[in-house]
């Protein structure tokens, strides 16, 4: 709490910077203003000196003015709140505390205020890394297995099938069907399923594909001369 004389005080240094004119309502103003707002007198002019030190001085001359209750105790929430930000609790000696939530609240009461130092950086973390890190980190710099061991273990998850293959076709993926040159799916070719391609069949395959094509791009140019 503020008391009355500290309230004047805090006017009086006020005054002195920025040449107000105080009289009793002043004082009684800002007691009771201070006082609701639970502040301290050192708080209170901890935010005073920032504002006329910090804040105004970073202003041009016709943009600086007169500190209010509201500055004071905005600042001095901030203040307190930056004191705060890298608090750490101090346990006593031993496991055991029986008074935590009483000394953690006087701890974090005297940080507050400034009473008790605040750090200005984090402490560094010590230890050693997780287990489940160190495991991870052991299999880093292994050889890795030949040629031998990764067909293997490919054979060991390759599907059953015509599928389970590249296909000397088109070139297939494993698990992904043959295409036609066009790029539509099809039936595997029969290379791929261990069958012996017929070449007769191939050019007979061929040779319809290619008078169907010649049979479409007749009825393009007929429509079009029909168009004209």
């Amino acid at each position: 709490m503020i008391s009355y004389e500290e309230a004047g005080r805090l006017l009086a240094l006020a005054a002195a910077r920025d040449q107000r004119t105080v009289g009793d309502a002043d004082v009684l103003a800002w007691h009771a203003d201070f006082n609701a707002a639970g502040l301290s007198y050192a708080d209170a002019d901890a935010a005073l000196t920032r504002f006329y030190a910090v804040e105004m001085a970073s202003l041009k001359t016709e943009d600086r003015r007169r500190i209010t209750t509201p500055d004071v105790i905005s600042i001095a929430r901030k203040i307190r709140s930056e004191r705060l930000a890298n608090f750490i609790y101090d346990p006593p000696p031993g496991d055991d505390d029986p008074n935590y939530l009483a000394r953690l609240r006087g701890q974090i009461e005297a940080t507050a205020t400034g009473s008790r130092p605040a750090l200005t950086e984090l402490p560094a973390l010590e230890g050693g890394p997780h287990p489940s890190v160190v495991k991870a980190l052991a299999g880093i710099g292994q050889d890795v297995p030949g040629d031998d061991a990764a067909d293997a273990e490919v054979d060991s998850v390759r599907r059953s099938g015509p599928l389970g293959t590249v296909c000397p076709k088109c070139s297939a993926a494993i698990g992904r069907p043959c295409r036609t040159p066009g790029g539509k799916e099809r039936a595997p070719h029969p290379a791929r399923k261990g069958e012996a391609s017929d070449p007769e069949q191939e050019r007979a395959e061929i040779e319809r594909r290619r008078t169907a094509s010649a049979a479409t791009l007749r009825c393009i140019a007929d429509e079009q001369g029909a168009a004209s």
